[in-house]
């Protein structure tokens, strides 16, 4: 039991208005921009509006990070890359679990890896799950002194969560009566004269936006901490120095035998392989790159794990995990090289495309954390490896945006085509027009200018793919407004007559 009453009417005021709100904003077609831009500040204003009538105060810190994740969902507006609206929308979203973490006090400074996984996870699952609290009548906040305000105001919250609660399984029931019968649709359908589709469509929506709003902000206002398992008496296990060194030694000596038994191949470049018998150019560059970062991902959690696992603390246990993890990193590290070894290999061979580009991204930033983690971890800090981890982790998000992957890899691509050109022609590097003209808002600018140097063929694929998803007749609603895509329109509007030359319309 939460001793802390909730504010109900503030909450279902606040869940409801977000799923009203959520239903218009999504409906709109295309990818998402400024509606989920606007959620997201939206939320923030729930958050706050909750907190008021909660009698709850936010800290700094909690401000902070809110506001932080309203401007990360700004990035859905700056540009055209899916993967990274989707970087944005993560981001932003993970930003607000951390103030519910612990009802909007301060606490990430000091924060551990277990904290770190907590507030995530607990958001999503009071989100899932919290609105069901609201049905416990005990942690009602008191609505006020004259009885019929009170009886008027619990009243009204019991319609509201009726109606929230039934929502769901109306829709899910009424969609599946009204499919199976087609008589019963069109008796119910002249009944009620609404359309019935369209209707359980939109209840469903805000329905379902409504529910997690509200166990959002329920969660929020008694911190979403998972203590269940501590209340059973829980307690993570304990090893011994032996045990830890026999793990740790035994990955060493897997990671060492790997990095030993292919040195040739990772380090010996195109020369060393096109020898290898069964082994060519074109499988060496295409395998083994995106395994490797996984692996890399994956080294830094299992050194936690067996830093958190490890009971004594004495020095010999120190030392013993400090060179066995040691010595992991360092693999790590020829790992990581190997990897990027593959990826100019694979450049070399495939050319740049954005997951290429991201993923090398990402594994500079793993390097720099195996860098981090031994100064920090190994000298008995986790919390600064922690706090520093997040905030790297924002940062690559925010240089990610800076860089605008997309633009390099159409850059890229271009300039791979004109200077094969310029040698012999080699089928490696021709240009891969299709994959050009799939590019989003943000390669726009760079292949208009430089559509002109493309061969007839291309300049036609690539102007009817321009005219198609950017003209000025492509409809767009206001409300997936984003700036790449308004740059994208705005330019391919003002070449509009060029680019139809080029791809033979008149349209």
């Amino acid at each position: 039991m939460i001793p802390k009453k909730l504010p109900v009417t503030a909450i279902l005021a606040a869940g409801v208005g977000m799923g009203f709100a959520g239903d218009f904003l999504l409906r709109a077609p295309g990818s998402p921009g400024l509606n989920f831009t606007l959620l997201f500040a939206g939320l923030g204003a729930s958050i706050g509006i909750v907190a008021l009538n909660g009698g709850s105060r936010l800290s700094r810190e909690a401000l902070v990070w809110i506001a932080v994740g309203i401007v990360l969902g700004t990035g859905l507006l700056w540009r055209g890359s899916e993967v990274l609206r989707f970087l944005a929308f993560v981001s932003a979203a993970t930003a607000f679990t951390f103030p519910a973490l612990r009802a909007g006090s301060a606490w990430i400074r000091n924060a551990g890896v277990a904290d770190l996984l907590e507030a995530p996870l607990a958001a999503g699952i009071h989100a899932a799950l919290g609105s069901a609290r609201l049905l416990n009548r005990s942690q009602w906040e008191t609505v006020g002194a004259e009885e019929s305000k009170q009886t008027a105001r619990t009243l009204a919250r019991s319609v509201v969560l009726g109606v929230l609660l039934a929502a769901v399984p109306l829709s899910i029931f009424g969609a599946l009566f009204l499919s199976a019968d087609p008589v019963f649709a069109e008796i119910l359908g002249d009944f009620v004269r609404i359309d019935l589709a369209s209707f359980a469509s939109h209840l469903s929506v805000v329905a379902v936006l409504s529910w997690l709003a509200c166990g959002y902000l329920t969660g929020f206002s008694s911190g979403t901490r998972l203590t269940s398992l501590r209340e059973f008496g829980w307690q993570p296990p304990a090893l011994r120095k032996g045990e830890v060194a026999v793990a740790l030694g035994l990955v060493d000596v897997l990671f060492l035998v790997f990095v030993v038994v292919q040195f040739r191949y990772l380090f010996g470049g195109a020369e060393t392989v096109e020898v290898t018998p069964g082994l060519t150019y074109a499988a060496y560059a295409r395998e083994g790159f995106f395994q490797l970062v996984v692996a890399t991902a994956l080294g830094l959690p299992w050194l936690l794990a067996t830093d958190s696992l490890l009971g004594e603390r004495d020095e010999s246990a120190g030392w013993s995990f400090k060179a066995l993890a040691g010595i992991q990193l360092v693999l790590l590290l020829a790992i990581v090289a190997s990897a990027i070894q593959r990826m100019r290999a694979y450049l070399d061979a495939y050319g740049l495309s954005e997951d290429r580009f991201i993923a090398t991204a990402i594994l500079i930033w793993l390097a720099l954390l195996v860098v981090w983690f031994g100064a920090t971890v190994l000298k008995g800090r986790r919390s600064p490896f922690v706090f520093g981890a997040v905030l790297s982790g924002f940062g690559l998000i925010l240089c990610l945006y800076l860089l605008n992957p997309t633009a390099h890899v159409a850059r890229s691509h271009l300039d791979r085509a004109e200077a094969a050109r310029v040698s012999e022609p080699d089928p490696g590097t021709r240009l891969d027009v299709t994959y050009l003209a799939s590019l989003g808002s943000d390669a726009t600018p760079v292949l208009v200018e430089r559509i002109g140097k493309l061969t007839d063929a291309g300049q036609a694929e690539i102007a009817q793919a321009l005219l198609r998803r950017w003209g000025p007749n492509r409809e767009w609603d206001w409300r997936n407004w984003n700036l790449a895509d308004w740059r994208a329109r705005r330019i391919v509007g003002a070449e509009a007559a060029r680019l139809r030359q080029m791809a033979g319309s008149s349209d």
